[in-house]
C-alpha cells in the first residue's frame, strides 16, 4: 500500500473536527514509531554483520600474512 492509499485509509476529510484530527495524528505517530523501531532493528543487524565481516577479514588477513611469512622464511 503506498502512502496516498495509507493516508486515505485514515479518513482524512476537510470537515474533520479536532478530536478526529488528533486521533489521525496519533495513529500516524504510532505507525511512524513502529517503522522507526523496524529501521533501528535493521540497522543493528547491518552493524552486526559488518562487524562479523571485519572480524573475518582480519582473520583472513592474519592467515594470509602468516602463510606468506611461512612461505618466505620456511616457517
Amino acid at each position: 500500500m503506498n502512502i496516498k492509499d495509507q493516508l486515505k485509509s485514515l479518513t482524512i476529510r476537510k470537515t474533520m473536527n479536532t478530536v478526529e484530527i488528533n486521533k489521525s495524528i496519533m495513529e500516524l505517530n504510532y505507525r511512524k514509531e513502529k517503522l522507526q523501531r523496524e529501521v533501528d532493528d535493521i540497522q543493528a543487524q547491518i552493524h552486526f554483520l559488518a562487524n562479523i565481516r571485519e572480524t573475518q577479514r582480519m582473520t583472513d588477513d592474519e592467515r594470509s600474512g602468516q602463510s606468506l611469512f611461512d612461505e618466505m622464511f620456511g616457517g
